[in-house]
């Protein structure tokens, strides 16, 4: 299966739509309480899911940020590997 392309590579970015729910893959992430929080509260303020917020946030973000951009933006923000314990 191949990737869809990112802003930074020459080919077509990624769609503005949310994807087919068949196409969906899981995955589990910490969030900080306060945007958790907000997350929830937009999904149950627009009738949607969260699911759906997080794909167009990231999405956008995607189509707007090179990936060498966003991994210096993180680690200037002290992201990192991290694991809940």
């Amino acid at each position: 299966m191949t990737r869809p392309k990112r802003a930074d590579d020459n080919e077509a970015v990624l769609s503005q739509q949310i994807g087919h729910p068949a196409d969906a893959q899981r995955f589990t992430v910490n969030l900080s309480a306060g945007i958790g929080h907000e997350l929830r509260d937009i999904a149950a303020r627009h009738r949607v899911s969260e699911s759906s917020v997080v794909e167009i946030a990231l999405r956008q973000l995607f189509r707007r940020v090179s990936g060498a951009a966003l991994g210096v933006f993180l680690r200037d923000r002290g992201a990192c590997l991290r694991r809940r314990s």
